[in-house]
């Protein structure tokens, strides 16, 4: 982990905790759906042009276009669906302390489809240090709403669960361009959600305000492609493994631009958690292996 790659780690991390507040605003008009299904069109669109320009292609063969639909499934149709969804039930402080789970979920499941071995002592310390500076700056007291807001808890870790398992099997696919990764994945991604809008949820509603309509986009861009793209450049740059602690850093980012962009003021808890939050990814880095090579299965299966 140099010091590139903890500032590409921050900045992607304050373009992904952006999409809490833009997401909160979007879907008081326009359903989780419609909103998961734009978010994913905006994205590929801003991106697609980026790929073309910069003289990269699209794989011709199968097998890629297969693995990039499964990542379309696992980064974009079931997360983006599942935190728009679970925002109608659950608040963005609880939403981001679900989300600082997926290291754990990343550091269990890793040994299964790479050569990265099991989590150390050291390593669960830093996990355990990151995820209770997690808890402590969004406030404790945001726990006690899980019994009332269960389903929309549950649907949240699902989006967890699912981002862990891209970015794990994202990084059996190192050999891809990240370009090509961040574009083949939002593009299958939309085609599915607009196949499963058309089906379930209806078009988009033609009667939704301005700041509804920037919210949208702003989560389709600044939210989405953007921080995607980087996001595959640090799975490559670092592993799956390390790329996970994005989500100890996405609750403090959101503080972060609440103080910058709305005059938010910050406790004295928010900045021990932040400090736990820092400190407990720094030590998950520097005692985790160096990221070793992934076990491709449908290569073995050839051979």
């Amino acid at each position: 982990m140099t010091a590139s790659n903890w500032g590409l780690l921050v900045l992607t991390a304050a373009l992904f905790g952006s999409s809490f507040s833009f997401l909160n605003i979007a879907v008081e008009e326009v359903s989780p759906l419609q909103l998961a299904t734009a978010r994913a069109i905006i994205a590929a669109a801003i991106l697609t042009p980026f790929m073309v320009l910069s003289g990269r292609q699209m794989p011709k063969d199968l097998t890629n276009w297969m693995a990039l639909t499964v990542l379309g499934v696992l980064l974009a149709v079931i997360p983006y669906f599942a935190i728009a969804w679970g925002q109608t039930r659950i608040t963005a402080s609880l939403a981001g302390i679900l989300f600082a789970t997926i290291p754990f979920f990343t550091a269990i499941l890793a040994p299964t489809v790479s050569s990265e071995p099991a989590i150390s002592g050291k390593q669960s310390l830093g996990l355990i240090l990151a995820f209770a500076g997690v808890i402590l700056a969004i406030g404790p007291g945001a726990l006690l709403h899980l019994g009332a807001e269960l389903q929309g808890a549950l649907v949240t870790l699902m989006a967890a669960i699912s981002y862990a398992l891209g970015n794990l099997y994202a990084r059996a696919k190192i050999s891809l361009d990240p370009v090509i990764l961040s574009v083949g994945q939002l593009l299958t991604g939309s085609i599915m959600l607009v196949a499963l809008s058309s089906v379930l949820g209806g078009s988009f509603p033609h009667d939704v305000t301005t700041s509804a309509l920037l919210a949208v986009f702003a989560a389709g861009s600044i939210a989405t492609a953007f921080p995607v793209l980087l996001m595959f450049i640090l799975v490559k740059r670092v592993g799956a493994t390390r790329t996970s602690l994005l989500a100890f850093f996405i609750p403090a980012a959101s503080m972060l631009i609440g103080v910058i962009l709305l005059g938010e003021r910050l406790s004295l808890l928010d900045v021990l958690g932040f400090a736990l939050i820092s400190g407990g990814a720094l030590w998950f880095a520097r005692s985790a292996p160096q990221p070793g090579p992934v076990i491709n299965t449908m290569t073995q299966k050839k051979e």
